[in-house]
């Protein structure tokens, strides 16, 4: 009986700690740095090479796609 019972309780502790260590590990999505997790940027920043001497991005975020998470490495 006493091993059912410890059986039952290292099943639920590893349903509750998995998801836990996993996104300790960073397996899962991160908020976007780029948007801040908005999924919309607005930058503008000094370019020589583009006419006008500025770089522009307005509207989704390249890096993310608008979605305001990526997914981890």
């Amino acid at each position: 009986m006493n091993s059912i019972l410890a059986l039952i309780v290292l099943i639920a502790i590893v349903a509750v700690g998995t998801p836990i260590i996993r996104n300790m590990v960073g397996a899962g999505n991160l908020r976007c740095t780029r948007c801040d997790g908005t999924g919309q940027v607005n930058e503008k920043w000094p370019d020589p090479t583009e006419p006008g001497g500025w770089h522009k991005v307005e509207g989704i975020c390249p890096k993310c796609k608008g979605k305001g998470r990526i997914r981890a490495r």
